[in-house]
């Protein structure tokens, strides 16, 4: 059964490799009763689990190198991971989506659902490298590989949060301090933007 929109809120989480998207998420999801799902972390399980199926051999080669799963390879993650979420929390934090034009209009076309609101995590070159390099959340990862995924980025992000300017659903959140900085941050700005108030009161009703 499709989520209803009326109680439960899409928040899409962009930034870059090593912005510290997870960080904030984990965060909101623990005080504001939201299901966290990070599109990496699922793809490399889904990687790990099933290393001998077509679709992990396609992860495989987007994750080490460069560009995006296509919105009929990726949708069937978006679509559990939401009807799961709907059935115990007031909405999901999508965590790494979308990457590119395609994979946002794709969403809107296809899913049935629109996102809420989209946050966007800003953070310095150095200090993103600086913690993908320590996080070691992949064996594989490396300064080259932050290089070749930080410029595709840069070259991607700006027509996807074009898309949510105009649509005025996109609040950037600067992560540029400490981990209990950023938090700080991002819940005054939160705390302080209509839209995320009306988010809170979708969950509220539900309840």
């Amino acid at each position: 059964m499709p989520v209803s929109a009326s109680t439960f809120s899409i928040i899409f989480v962009l930034g870059a490799p090593g912005a510290g998207k997870g960080t904030l998420c984990t965060h909101l999801a623990r005080i504001h009763n939201l299901v966290h799902f990070s599109v990496g972390d699922t793809l490399r399980a889904y990687r790990k689990a099933n290393p001998d199926t077509p679709l992990a051999a396609i992860i495989e080669n987007k994750l080490e190198n460069q560009g995006f799963l296509t919105s009929s390879e990726l949708g069937p993650f978006l679509d559990q991971a939401i009807k799961d979420a709907g059935t115990t929390a007031n909405g999901i934090l999508i965590d790494g989506f979308p990457r590119c034009k395609e994979q946002a209009e794709s969403f809107d076309e296809k899913s049935g659902y629109r996102p809420d609101a989209v946050l966007k995590v800003v953070v310095e070159k150095e200090k993103a490298k600086m913690r993908y390099l320590s996080r070691g959340r992949d064996s594989n990862d490396s300064a080259e590989k932050f290089e070749k995924r930080f410029a595709e980025y840069e070259r991607e992000s700006p027509p996807v949060e074009k898309l949510y300017v105009d649509a005025g659903i996109l609040m950037e959140v600067d992560a540029n301090g400490t981990k209990e900085e950023n938090l700080e941050v991002l819940m005054k700005n939160l705390n302080e933007s209509d839209l995320w108030q009306r988010i809170i009161a979708k969950g509220t009703s539900a309840a």
